[in-house]
């Protein structure tokens, strides 16, 4: 599927008001909205932070306002739950939590990363832990699993056959990289922008990914991880809005793609992280180079997280699996 950016929004507009019903439990539906907020639960996406700065562009004279803020792991998916936002940015990994407790029925419609990478396991250039199995009992630090999205204890369930606590003697602390700086474990388990100054400075490398993981488990090279979730009736309901919104992230892509310095001096200014460091991410992203058939949510996208999602119950991550996990997004087609 190669689209153009206004077939993209159509395609996914016209598939949601296909499947997308109203429900009793999902807030925000009925009349379209006047006054929209999109959520995100980290400051360093740059197309994300670009569409966020140039919003009064994309989004001139249409009949509704949006605003764009930016939340944590902790605090997206309730301000979602109350109603504070209309869309959020995550992984689909947090859809079953929504449900469970908010007994809404959402969508994931369009994706805006994917594990290429994903959080990588770092140690010092030349450990001797240069292999995940030789890493079992050993100290790796992490930032704290409520802080994050599941995709490491999805991913070590997978290769392993144990949850993340189990293989490793777990550190969780809000400075992981440098407790690996510092010594004081034998491994970090991180993600861009943090992985960026240890790689940068050739003290550390990378000897383990989330991808490696997800690859081997599910054959997926390219996991969708964040996108944008709404409610299935805030869907129907605001076919405008969605079309909107997807073709001004998609312009932002096609940006991106085409050089991506401007978009992340113009990302670096909205949201205070530096270009350099939203470059990095762009790179663990793979966003200069995503084929435009990957800048949708497609048939392989669903089939992995089929897979996934049983993986995140186990690790205990989410208290349940949901029973149709193609239900939960909007599979674009030309």
């Amino acid at each position: 599927m190669r689209l153009s950016v206004s077939r993209v929004a159509l395609a996914v507009v016209v598939l949601v008001a296909v499947a997308c019903g109203g429900g009793a439990n999902n807030a925000g539906g009925g009349a379209a909205k006047s006054d929209i907020t999109v959520g995100i639960d980290i400051p360093f996406h740059p197309l994300w932070d670009y569409v966020a700065a140039k919003s009064d562009t994309y989004f001139a004279g249409k009949p509704y306002k949006v605003h764009f803020k930016v939340l944590d792991a902790t605090t997206q998916v309730p301000a979602f739950g109350k109603g504070d936002l209309d869309v959020l940015t995550t992984p689909p990994s947090f859809i079953p939590r929504i449900k469970d407790q908010y007994n809404l029925d959402v969508a994931e419609f369009f994706p805006l990363a994917r594990w290429v990478i994903g959080p990588q396991i770092l140690v010092p250039t030349g450990s001797r832990f240069m292999t995940l199995e030789s890493l079992k009992g050993k100290k790796v630090a992490i930032a704290p699993l409520s802080t994050r999205f599941g995709a490491e204890e999805a991913a070590i369930l997978a290769a392993t056959g144990q949850t993340i606590r189990d293989y490793f003697s777990l550190v969780e602390t809000d400075a992981a990289a440098q407790e690996l700086t510092l010594g004081r474990v034998d491994a970090a388990f991180i993600e861009a922008p943090s992985t960026y100054p240890l790689l940068q400075s050739g003290k550390f490398q990378a000897i383990y990914s989330v991808h490696d993981a997800f690859f081997k488990a599910f054959a997926d090279p390219a996991v969708v991880n964040g996108g944008y979730i709404a409610r299935k009736s805030f869907l129907a309901a605001n076919p405008g809005f969605v079309n909107d919104l997807v073709a001004a992230t998609q312009d932002a892509w096609t940006r991106y793609q085409a050089n991506p310095d401007p978009v992340n001096q113009v990302a670096a200014q909205q949201s205070g992280i530096p270009a350099a460091q939203l470059a990095a991410v762009g790179d663990v992203l793979d966003l200069k180079d995503m084929p435009k058939s990957l800048q949708a949510i497609t048939p392989q996208d669903v089939k992995t997280w089929e897979g996934i999602f049983p993986l995140l119950q186990r690790s205990g991550f989410n208290k349940s699996t949901p029973k149709d996990p193609a239900s939960l997004f909007v599979v674009t087609k030309s």
